[in-house]
């Protein structure tokens, strides 16, 4: 399995803390939500079962405007076997505009900087990047009509303390239900920066992630490429960019 494709399934079906549903978990997030701001980091462990863990490393680098003029965030992310990430199998770097409650959306990334394990950094042109914002969001080819899907169902239980291996933490759990069974839960906590995610199971396949350590003292890690160096073009994306372990389907 690739490590970053496990991280999407675990994310795909949790929605951002302010469009889920439960007084609770809105109470919750009302003591004391801090905004996201430069040095905030987050490290998760990510177990796929067996000896398959792996680490994804989140921070905040730094504060600049956009070439839109708007205020936005310096994140680096880091994919690894190791939780303080010696030889990285993967570095990313992205520009990424505020939104407005979330805290980073793909449609305000406005730079973005690759890595690949032993690899020399590369920024993706405007027009590469552009590409792979969007490639896979086309819409698919038309087939027959087929019955729409049942609709999940989405709870929040009650506010409690959960233990993790960063320590204890106040969150509220959201369990995804189809047909009465918990198809995924999720943990919010306020007390976790940036995504305010302590945890997410997956019962039916044992897929788990979950917070391994945080804190608000990041400092730039990534090397950043030499000006000089040719940045990734269209033509080179549409080869390389379906190939990032982030995107990579899992293989049978």
């Amino acid at each position: 399995m690739r490590a970053l494709a496990l991280v999407l399934v675990l994310l795909a079906a949790a929605p951002a803390p302010a469009a889920m549903p439960g007084k609770t978990l809105l109470d919750h997030l009302a003591k004391g939500l801090r905004k996201t701001q430069p040095g905030d980091w987050v490290t998760y462990k990510l177990d796929g079962g067996g000896a398959r863990v792996h680490y994804w490393r989140l921070a905040v680098v730094g504060e600049e405007k956009d070439r839109l003029g708007r205020d936005a965030l310096w994140l680096e992310m880091e994919m690894g076997t190791h939780p303080a990430m010696r030889a990285p199998l993967s570095q990313l770097r992205m520009l990424v505009a505020r939104g407005n409650g979330v805290a980073f959306d793909a449609g305000g990334v406005t730079r973005l900087i690759v890595a690949m394990g032993f690899d020399r950094p590369q920024e993706y042109s405007q027009e590469a990047l552009a590409w792979a914002l969007t490639k896979r969001s086309q819409p698919q080819p038309s087939g027959p009509p087929r019955r729409p899907p049942e609709a999940p169902m989405v709870r929040s239980g009650q506010e409690t303390r959960l233990m993790t291996p960063a320590g204890t933490v106040t969150a509220v759990p959201i369990d995804v239900l189809y047909r009465s069974t918990i198809v995924k839960r999720t943990w919010v906590s306020r007390e976790i920066p940036i995504l305010q995610l302590a945890k997410i199971e997956i019962p039916r396949i044992a897929h788990a992630l979950e917070v391994f350590e945080y804190g608000v003292n990041a400092k730039p890690r990534m090397l950043l490429p030499d000006p000089k160096t040719p940045q990734v073009r269209l033509e080179y994306a549409e080869k390389a960019f379906p190939q990032l372990p982030w995107l990579e389907e899992e293989n049978p």
